[in-house]
């Protein structure tokens, strides 16, 4: 029992500092003195910050699910194109456009299409995530437009909510993938959602999935790197705790701004920030470190070395942790949101892993040394960095010239250096985008997935026929440039000229008329000469009618005469015959009476007597209609005599008229074929030469139906806005594909000068215009950045040299190891991998290298500094005999984390570590080793100009052959130098 009760206290004693231990050596920092007596709070602080933090905020990838900001800056052209095609068909204003590709394996039929109405009728019905689509494959006039030749693909336009890169964009995005995975396609289709806006969604998951395997990866490698260095896990621990702390604490710090919108987040920022707090903790860690460790080889006990360390490197870890933090925050002033918000979140990271290593690094040295840890091993580097030095010192012209020789070598990839501004490459071939990229490649025509948006704002309703003429003039123009394939828009709605949309095909159309008309010209001339020759024969007739006439009108009278002569003698004959009926009727009564009469001869003959009296009252009555006719025939035909030469008169006209229409017919029918055979040439010569050229539709077409319904596709409900779509031979993300949307704004406004459209507003949106604004930006902001943390760092330096010239040349050193770390970047990824770089890597590798390079010159001209009173070539050498190791250490530690991120599935990513990791290799190993101390040792006492090192014994200022610290007297002094 009571040997476990001493042995508590014993521990106790070596955590807890006695307050003698503190107070003593006066002269000592108060701070220094508080985390060596405090150590073990603040090392509770530390990790009870880091996970009360984690516990009460969220994480920083659900931070920045909920408020990444937009991939582009809002008033880019290419957003605003895009934009103001929402705003007009019926978006909301988003450039969020995604496709909905429907792949069979055999031609899509009516299963097929209902699953396509069903899938795109839940996406519309999502009005949270979904603005408009864009629907010409269920409309039968304008299904080819949107279907493979083979008919085993069709596809949809969707414009999204949120602008890309965002987090309602991401959201979008993933929201319909959802949804389509939960209605999947029948059997034998397959349904994909692609196009520029998923692409840069995928970029952006890809990075997110890679920071896991970033940070396993770093950790990993940093680990057995400090395992090989220091051989003790306990001393590795340290630098890996500052690491530590300032990702435990600075993530949720970052995540709390960001939630709370004080700065912007992005995936991209989430990566880097993971990588660089990483490397800049285990860096300042090693710095610490080695110098308590180099206290411990020079004699010095636990406390004293302790000490020593902070005094030694805690104002090289402020400097380097305000270059760090102060060229990442330099990147605020950029506008493309890959930039923008990586800087403030690293910042935020590399001060909080700066406080780590000015608090809790101490505290861990403080409470480890007592028990003994973080000893020092035998250091055989220092012999080995002192002869490297000795050899620097001794021949500085030829070192110096070697070593710009090797990166010169470096260098010479530069000038072939071609930035990649193609987001398909900058992840993996698999990710959802490519794979519907592919399937898109393998039915529809190159690109058309990624095509540009054109868009033409006039003052005035362009829905006429002068203005679609200017229209076309247009369309034709962007067609002629070169690497244009195809455009679509109102005078091409099926990407094809219109049938007879153009004044050639008018004629063509006029001329078959006329042929038409032509052909009934020669029947009705040939109509006009029989019906000649029948009026010829209808003059004959009615003059042989006309003597007729006149021979019936007398015969005619004569015969109504004695018509009515008879009519009277019959009249008399009645009269007679009714007398006698009426004495002979007891008779005729009588032998009615007699039974069967009709069957006796005689009887019957004497009924038949009888009925002449009947009969003679009936031919009576036939007399007196016929007096009556002959009496009418008798007046009518003198009439129609009289009628006759009205007759003649009118065939006489016709006579007139017939004759001369005839002559002019045959006249004017040859001059008729003239006219078509010249419509039918000139219908064929444009058409074989250049079938775009002379649009015309007249104003009955706009009542087309087909017309009629592309109107709604391509023109604003007012008509003052009208889109095309301009489908690229290349790549849409390629530089040929940049180039070309360079040129069509140009061909645009040159196509419409001097029409009805002449000053209206052009502007060009999607991959192509796009990525001219991402190469704007990247330009305008590379320089931005650059000025910015080349002047923030410089002035830390100067500040912490005192000397201009040794600032500007451990500025200079590390530009040019940018330089050189991006001519073998570019080797080995454009070159060797067949792979360009992504348009990214140059800027932040700019970035970081400045940052985080200039930290071993630094420490290395700030030890030349501090060893001047040894003279300047021996207090060179001793410089970088006492730091080459742990320099080298931090370089190679800080280097292979960056490295690390070659494992990351998204290239930018490796492509970003690599060129990191050589510059700070490169800065290690050669610019630092080599060029920094014998640039020094060829200016001398100019390097530290303008302050005056006076060289009292410079003639004694050998190169000693051994060189132990502290055997070289008092040779120099620093005038105007703290001591």
């Amino acid at each position: 029992m009571s040997l476990m009760v001493n042995l508590r206290v014993r521990i106790l004693d070596k955590l807890w500092a006695k307050p003698a231990d503190v107070v003593a050596a006066p002269g000592r920092p108060l701070l220094a003195r508080l985390l060596y007596r405090f150590s073990i709070p603040i090392l509770v602080l530390w990790l009870g910050a880091a996970g009360l933090l984690n516990l009460a905020v969220p994480q920083l990838e659900t931070v920045i699910k909920q408020h990444a900001r937009s991939f582009l800056p809002d008033d880019a052209a290419s957003v605003q194109a895009i934009s103001k095609m929402g705003d007009y068909f019926g978006g909301a204003g988003t450039n969020n456009f995604v496709y909905l590709l429907i792949e069979g394996e055999s031609p899509l039929g009516a299963e097929a299409h209902q699953y396509y109405s069903s899938i795109l009728g839940r996406i519309n019905e999502d009005r949270k995530h979904v603005n408009s689509s864009m629907d010409l494959w269920s409309d039968p006039q304008f299904a080819p437009a949107n279907e493979s030749a083979d008919g085993k693909a069709a596809y949809v336009l969707i414009n999204l909510k949120g602008n890309m890169g965002t987090a309602l964009a991401m959201e979008s995005t993933a929201q319909i993938r959802e949804l389509i995975a939960q209605y999947p396609p029948p059997q034998g289709i397959t349904a994909h959602l692609t196009g520029p806006s998923a692409v840069v969604n995928d970029e952006l998951v890809s990075i997110n999935d890679s920071i896991l395997i970033l940070l396993v990866a770093c950790a990993g490698l940093v680990g057995v790197i400090l395992l090989v260095v220091y051989r003790s896990p306990i001393t590795i621990a340290l630098p890996l705790l500052v690491a530590g702390a300032g990702l435990g604490v600075g993530r949720p710090i970052v995540a709390f701004l960001g939630e709370h919108q004080i700065i912007g987040v992005s995936i991209f920022a989430s990566a880097l920030l993971a990588v660089i707090v990483l490397g800049a903790g285990i860096d300042y860690g090693i710095f610490l470190l080695g110098r308590y460790q180099e206290a411990r080889r020079a004699g010095e006990d636990p406390v004293t070395a302790y000490y020593t360390a902070l005094a030694g490197v805690q104002h090289i870890i402020i400097a380097s942790g305000l270059t760090v933090a102060g060229a990442t925050a330099c990147m605020v002033f950029t506008r493309l949101a890959i930039f923008s918000t990586s800087g403030l979140p690293c910042t935020v990271a590399v001060v909080v892993t700066l406080a780590a290593a000015l608090t809790l690094a101490p505290a861990a040295l403080a409470a480890g040394s007592r028990f003994g840890f973080f000893e020092p091993r035998e250091e055989k580097s220092q012999r080995r960095w002192r002869r490297i030095a000795t050899y620097v010192v001794r021949w500085p012209g030829p070192v110096l010239a070697g070593s710009l020789a090797v990166l010169a070598i470096a260098f010479l990839a530069v000038p072939g250096f071609q930035p990649s501004y193609n987001e398909r490459q900058a992840q993996p071939s698999d990710s959802p985008a490519n794979v519907g990229f592919a399937a898109s490649d393998r039915h529809l025509p190159p690109n058309i997935m990624s095509p540009s948006v054109f868009i033409v704002e006039s003052d005035h309703d362009m829905r006429n026929s002068g203005d679609l003429i200017a229209l076309a003039k247009m369309s034709s123009a962007i067609l002629n440039i070169p690497g244009v394939s195809n455009v679509q828009g109102i005078t091409r709605p099926l990407a094809a000229p219109l049938e007879l949309g153009t004044l050639p095909a008018q004629a063509g159309y006029v001329g078959g008329r006329l042929t038409q008309m032509t052909n009934l010209l020669k029947q009705r001339i040939e109509d006009l000469t029989a019906l000649s020759g029948r009026v010829g024969q209808l003059s004959l007739t009615v003059r042989g009618l006309e003597q007729a006439l006149q021979t019936g009108t007398v015969g005619a009278t004569q015969i109504h005469s004695g018509a009515a002569e008879l009519r009277t003698s019959l009249a008399a004959v009645v009269q007679k015959v009714d007398s006698l009926r009426g004495t002979v009727k007891p008779a005729e009564d009588f032998i009615g009476g007699i039974p069967n009469c009709r069957d006796n001869d005689y009887c019957q003959a004497a009924l038949t007597g009888f009925s002449l009296f009947d009969d003679l009252h009936r031919f009576d009555g036939l007399v007196g209609n016929l007096v009556n006719g002959t009496g009418t025939l008798a007046q009518t035909l003198p009439a129609l005599g009289a009628q006759l030469p009205g007759l003649k008169d009118f065939i006489s006209q016709v006579n007139a008229v017939v004759a001369p229409l005839q002559s002019t017919l045959q006249v004017l029918l040859p001059q008729v074929s003239d006219i078509t055979q010249f419509t039918d040439d000139l219908s064929k010569s444009f058409t074989d030469g250049d079938p775009n050229n002379s649009f015309f539709i007249p104003t009955q077409a706009f009542e087309n139906p087909l017309f009629k319904s592309a109107m709604p596709y391509f023109f604003s409900s007012d008509g003052k806005v009208t889109r095309m779509v301009i489908t690229p031979e290349q790549e849409g993300f390629s530089q040929e594909a940049m180039e070309l949307s360079s040129k069509i704004i140009p061909t645009a406004l040159q196509a419409i000068k001097g029409t009805s459209l002449a000053g209206s507003t052009v502007s060009i949106g999607g991959p192509g215009g796009t990525l001219l604004n991402i190469e704007a930006f990247t330009r305008e902001d590379f320089i931005t950045s650059a000025v910015a943390a080349f002047a923030f760092v410089f002035c830390v330096i100067l500040i912490l040299l005192r000397s201009l010239v040794a600032a500007i040349v451990v500025i200079g050193t590390v530009a040019l190891s940018y330089v050189s770390a991006l001519g073998v970047t570019v080797f080995v990824w454009q070159n060797l991998i067949g792979i360009p770089l992504h348009w990214s890597v140059a800027p932040l590798s700019f970035v970081f290298l400045v940052a985080v390079g200039a930290d071993y010159n630094m420490l290395l001209v700030a030890r030349f500094r501090e060893e001047l009173h040894a003279g300047i070539k021996t207090g060179i050498i001793r410089s970088m005999a006492n730091t080459g190791g742990v320099v080298t250490t931090a370089g190679l530690v800080f280097g292979f984390t960056m490295f690390a991120m070659i494992v990351a599935p998204a290239r930018n990513i490796a492509q970003l570590g690599t060129a990191v990791g050589l510059g700070l290799l490169m800065d290690t190993l050669i610019v630092r080793s080599f060029v920094v101390p014998a640039i020094a040792t060829l200016l001398g006492r100019w390097f530290w100009w303008p302050v005056v090192v006076h060289d009292r014994a410079s003639s004694r200022d050998a190169i000693p052959h051994t060189v132990t610290p502290g055997d070289a007297p008092d040779r120099g002094r620093l005038v105007g130098a703290s001591r």
